[in-house]
């Protein structure tokens, strides 16, 4: 259960993405607001993860 939140959680920021550009076709118009931030969450969760829970 511990790994599956991670998962999902990733799986759907990739299921936006996938919207905005595909379906919406506004996925330039919204690099600064939506995907830098997600990548950089998404990056300093692994990081935390990797060093803080994996004890």
């Amino acid at each position: 259960m511990r790994l599956f939140m991670p998962i999902a959680m990733a799986i759907l920021f990739v299921l936006y993405m996938l919207y905005l550009a595909l379906v919406k076709k506004e996925l330039k118009s919204h690099l600064k607001t939506v995907l830098y931030p997600g990548l950089f969450f998404i990056f300093v969760w692994g990081i935390c993860y990797s060093v803080f829970l994996q004890s």
